[in-house]
């Protein structure tokens, strides 16, 4: 009889198991013979927590929990692969984990919704957007706390950090402007006036004045020696010499461009205009549109694979990647991703460390895309958390991003 019950009890607690308890089984994975430079980390922001996928095998080897309603945003790992750093939009927050532990170490009150973020290169100082506070938030990584909050932007959105850790480009995407910042001390450098956007205002008023589309990023070229910032009233791009802190050249792109995207090899920029469907290429040498591209509408990334010698435009609109040669700038193919019969909501990717593979997140179904750019066959990696937002690998041979 003792028997009997035993064996009920086992059979009701197995019953009990949440169907996910894959993804729980996986927190209990030592990280031990993995490279974390080279690991795929997805923010999953309905179940607020991180899956980390092991691209040898295309298997999610952990998850972490981030807390109840922590809604992140932005996770990337610091420079040396131990620790990750997490915006808690949900919870005003910013969060340092420690990768091998899944332990959240340090939890900073920044301002109201922090999402997008930068650190400088010795992985010491990030600077975080508060965007529904229009404020920056300076915080030591290692002591786990706020040096400072920065007031003076309009909905902070992009950040990027010069390659010597010396100053900081803020675009503001309720504004029209890029600040400077010293990396060091937090102090306002400067600020960047892009785009004449009264003049395309009054051309539409209904249109531009409604809702200020203003600097989604400053994308810098890989050598640190300029930023590129598309302005979405605007239709255009403004080269920022980092050096001066100048505008030396402005380029008409199409309507509404989101932001820049630079190849591996500094190249190229890549400029999707969600107004009109294309993508303008930038040659940096000469700082001159050499190509016009017909892609997707709602484009949210663009990621370079094989040595930067194809492009994937990620159109969430199409539910579609357009994949590009960046040598004849031709269209490869068209890669079309439904669930059953339904679109998918695609929000962005990352390219593994060897550039032959790239993970694409589905909102829609839970789920990771998995892209073989040798052969641009797709299989997917279901059940990876709610709602996956955003996939990042430190040594990715593709930048990262978010959006």
């Amino acid at each position: 009889m003792l028997r009997r019950v035993l064996i009920l009890g086992i059979l009701l607690a197995l019953v009990s198991i949440p169907l996910g308890s894959a993804g729980l089984r996986a927190e209990t994975t030592t990280m031990a013979g993995y490279d974390p430079k080279t690991l795929a980390i997805v923010v999953n922001r309905d179940s607020s927590d991180l899956a980390v996928i092991d691209p040898a095998t295309d298997k999610v080897i952990k998850r972490i929990a981030l807390g109840e309603y922590t809604n992140g945003h932005m996770a990337m790992l610091n420079h040396d692969g131990q620790k990750l750093l997490i915006t808690a939009t949900g919870r005003d927050r910013f969060l340092v984990v420690d990768l091998v532990t899944g332990k959240v170490e340090h939890t900073v009150i920044v301002g109201k919704a922090p999402e997008h973020f930068d650190v400088t290169p010795n992985g010491r100082l990030a600077f975080v957007g508060n965007i529904e506070e229009s404020t920056v938030s300076m915080i030591d990584v290692h002591d786990g706390r706020e040096v400072q909050r920065i007031t003076g932007f309009f909905e902070p959105h992009g950040f990027s950090v010069l390659p010597d850790g010396s100053k900081v480009y803020v675009s503001s995407l309720g504004g029209h402007e890029v600040a400077v910042l010293d990396a060091t001390s937090g102090r306002m450098l400067k600020r960047l006036a892009i785009g004449d956007v009264g003049r395309v205002a009054a051309r539409d008023p209904q249109r531009y004045l409604s809702e200020v589309k203003g600097i989604v990023n400053p994308t810098l070229t890989k050598d640190g020696a300029f930023a590129y910032a598309a302005d979405g009233d605007a239709g255009m791009v403004a080269i920022i010499d980092t050096k001066t802190d100048k505008i030396v050249k402005t380029l008409k792109v199409g309507e509404q461009p989101w932001r820049a995207y630079n190849s591996p090899d500094g190249r190229w920029m890549l400029i999707p205009n969600n107004g009109d469907s294309t993508v303008s290429v930038i040659d940096t040498k000469s700082q001159k549109i050499v190509a016009q591209l017909t892609a997707g509408s709602d484009m949210t990334g663009i990621n370079y694979a094989l040595n930067g010698s194809k492009a994937y435009v990620i159109s969430r609109g199409d539910s579609t990647v357009y994949v590009f040669d960046m040598q004849t700038f031709g269209l490869v193919t068209r890669l079309k991703l439904k669930h059953g019969t339904a679109n998918l909501a695609l929000e962005t990717a990352a390219t593994t460390a060897d550039g032959t593979k790239i993970y694409l997140a589905s909102s829609t179904n839970d789920s990771v895309y998995v892209i073989d750019a040798r052969t641009d066959q797709v299989k997917q990696i279901t059940d990876v958390g709610r709602y996956p937002w955003g996939v990042s690998i430190l040594a990715a041979a593709s930048p990262n991003y978010c959006h």
